[in-house]
């Protein structure tokens, strides 16, 4: 697996460098959960899995943002 200067495997940033919603949620998270998505993206075994992972990344503030029309 390819790991660039910060840690994060070079899948992950290429995938969040490629989906810009997940990487705004990535920039959103805690440095507690970027150490976890960081964690699970080692964890990666395909470029389908690590596509996964962005695209989850991108949907988690769909699925925890309420509207503020109701």
């Amino acid at each position: 697996m390819i790991v660039s200067n910060e840690g994060m495997p070079a899948g992950l940033s290429m995938g969040l460098g490629m989906n810009e919603k997940a990487m705004s949620n990535y920039a959103a998270m805690t440095e507690e959960e970027k150490q976890q998505v960081i964690a699970a993206a080692r964890n990666v075994e395909t470029k389908q899995e690590m596509q996964k992972l962005v695209k989850n990344i991108a949907r988690l503030n769909d699925e925890n943002t309420v509207s503020a029309k109701g």
